[in-house]
């Protein structure tokens, strides 16, 4: 600020002696103001005050226990994208395919609809692929798929037809390697070449036999049949009359077609028995053949006994040989069949992945965690597509101390709150406790318990801070306040009531048990009672902070500072060992709480 020209005229007047003692009373005036400020206003701007809130003395079950602190953690699982599209095979080279544009063994992604951080429900919409991709993917499968039955088809038409052909030779080759080292042997006895040939002959007429007789038996059987149709048909068919013609035209068609069949047995049956009765004689005539020339050879089997034993090597050669076949055979016909149930398998793989749109669906509830892919990107290895965390299946891990650990086992039932929610209580139960200590540290040894939380669960979200509470004790339909209400003084405890008046009053009560939170009122209050909760705050600024914060239901929270009505606070002890004001409100949450006073929760 600028002087006006008098007052600084004044100024200069003043002697040096005059200006002195003017900057001393200016001097001397401060001090006394920062004097006056330390003495008097510090210390009340600085004075410990309490906030008192209403509560109603309500009546309940009241639970004890155990409380440990964790966080909540989902059970993160995923959706992959393992579709095997590779068709050649393995003895191919597909090099070449793969670098060709026409040949398409990939999925194109054309929109994704689900963000990291999302909640998603069941069927709900994830991707989409393209159209073009899809169709491409499945023309592939479908082609090899409709390769792979034409080789497989043609492989077991192979297997037969080679396996007969095995047969034959080995049967051929054992008959007439046998046969024909003996007539070799034999010097070109033509009687050893005529046994042998008769033989053969013998041996195939016997294996005609069997087959001639079930064929005997087969067209007897339908001859019967056929002569007993045709003979009811034809009574049916004389008695008939023509009184009903379309009765009658019936009758008459199944007459003539029963004729028709018995005729067609009876000439089946006719060349049956010929074919039997020729073969039956072939063998008689081959028999007679045969014994006249045994009785030839006969002078000849000395000479034949080493062409025998030849014969014997030369048929377990046959039989090794067509064991070796018949297993080529058959591995050959797995080989073929085992690709195609392959193709079979990723064609159907690929269907129940793309489903019939194109579009990839949630599979369950839960939160995305995170996504792999963008919109353009192509699906060329397998991997995750989208992680994601159920939301039935949350789970919470704490440390309990081995004190406490001997009273828990899996199964256990247990109440849950979550700083978020501080007045919802969840349920679950413990899954698994760790037998190996998880800590030791200042002669404190603890192990992990795993808990489920069940319920609702669709306003949780991993990472959430929760309290676990391990029941030991439970009690119903008992009187509860809040710990903080407590005050304790020579070993008689008290709360603060309202009276009837609006005013506040000392009560002495009884307690119960206590779980650190809440205690029970065994007596000096009844239901329906307001008390008061005492919390401690430190300036007036933090006062009215904490009374703009309150509940809208607690409009009559009261700070209290130096009010006449409540100075024997000051030499009053709240439980915990703490005094108010000066040790604070006691009912702080601790590791571990028991029952009555004698375990009263340590302040916090």
């Amino acid at each position: 600020m600028k002087l006006k020209r008098p007052h600084f005229e004044k100024l200069k007047s003043l002697t040096n002696k005059q200006k002195k003692l003017i900057l001393a009373g200016i001097a001397l005036l401060l001090l006394i103001l920062a004097a006056s400020y330390t003495v008097f206003i510090a210390p009340l701007l600085q004075k410990e005050q309490w906030i008192y809130k209403e509560e109603t003395v309500e009546r309940g079950t009241l639970k004890v226990g155990v409380t440990e602190s964790g966080s909540l953690e989902y059970n993160t699982k995923s959706i992959d994208y393992d579709l095997d599209l590779d068709v050649s095979d393995d003895d191919e080279d597909d090099s070449e395919d793969d670098d060709d544009d026409t040949v398409q063994k990939y999925l194109k992604i054309e929109e994704i609809y689900a963000a990291s951080g999302q909640r998603v429900t069941e069927g709900e919409e994830l991707l989409k692929f393209t159209e073009d991709s899809v169709v491409a993917v499945r023309a592939l499968l479908q082609n090899a798929v409709v390769e792979a039955k034409a080789d497989y088809a043609e492989a077991e038409s192979t297997y037969e037809l080679s396996l007969l052909e095995a047969q034959t030779d080995y049967d051929t080759q054992k008959i007439s390697a046998s046969y024909a080292a003996s007539i070799r042997n034999t010097s070109g006895t033509t009687v050893a070449n005529n046994v042998a040939s008769l033989q053969v002959q013998m041996e195939q007429k016997k294996a005609n036999t069997a087959s001639l007789q079930e064929k005997l038996a087969e067209a007897q059987e339908n001859y019967k049949d056929a002569l007993e149709t045709y003979e009811a048909a034809r009574e049916g068919y004389e008695d008939a009359g023509m009184d009903n013609t379309v009765n009658f035209m019936v009758i008459q068609s199944g007459y003539l077609s029963a004729k028709s069949k018995y005729q067609q047995a009876k000439s089946a049956l006719t060349q049956a028995e010929n074919a039997v009765a020729d073969n039956e004689s072939a063998i008689v005539d081959l028999e007679n053949q045969l014994a006249a020339a045994r009785a030839k050879q006969n002078i000849d089997r000395l000479d034949t006994e080493e062409t025998y034993q030849e014969a014997v090597i030369t048929g377990q050669n046959a039989q090794t040989t067509y064991n070796a076949t018949v297993e080529d055979l058959k591995e050959t016909l797995q080989e073929a069949e085992e690709t195609k149930e392959k193709r079979e398998e990723q064609l159907q793989a690929f269907e129940d992945f793309v489903g019939s749109d194109g579009i990839l669906y949630a599979t369950e509830d839960g939160v995305i965690t995170e996504v792999s892919y963008e919109a353009g990107d192509r699906l060329t290895t397998t991997g995750a597509l989208f992680s994601y965390a159920t939301s039935d299946d949350m789970r919470i891990s704490v440390d309990v101390t081995q004190e406490d650990i001997v009273d828990l086992q899996v199964g256990d039932v247990v109440d849950i709150t979550f700083t978020a929610y501080p007045e919802d209580t969840y349920t679950g139960s413990i899954l698994s406790i760790n037998t190996t200590a998880t800590s030791d540290y200042s002669n404190t040894v603890s192990y992990t318990v795993e808990i489920s939380v069940e319920g609702e669960l669709e306003q949780l979200y991993g990472g959430m801070t929760a309290d676990v509470i391990f029941v030991t004790e439970e009690k119903e339909d008992v009187l509860y306040v809040s710990c903080k209400a407590i005050v304790e003084e020579n070993g008689k405890i008290y709360v603060y009531r309202k009276t009837a008046l609006g005013g506040r009053e000392l009560a002495e009560v009884e307690t119960g048990i206590t779980n650190g939170v809440d205690i029970e009122i065994l007596s000096g209050l009844g239901e329906g009672d307001t008390i008061y909760l005492a919390s401690k705050v430190s300036s007036e600024a933090e006062v009215k902070s904490t009374e703009e914060t309150a509940d809208a239901g607690s409009s009559s929270d009261t700070a209290i500072g130096s009010d006449t009505e409540f100075e024997m606070l000051e030499d009053m002890q709240m439980p915990g060992g703490g005094d108010m004001p000066q040790g604070g409100p006691g009912g702080g949450k601790s590791g571990s709480f028991g029952g009555g006073m004698s375990g009263a929760p340590g302040g916090q």
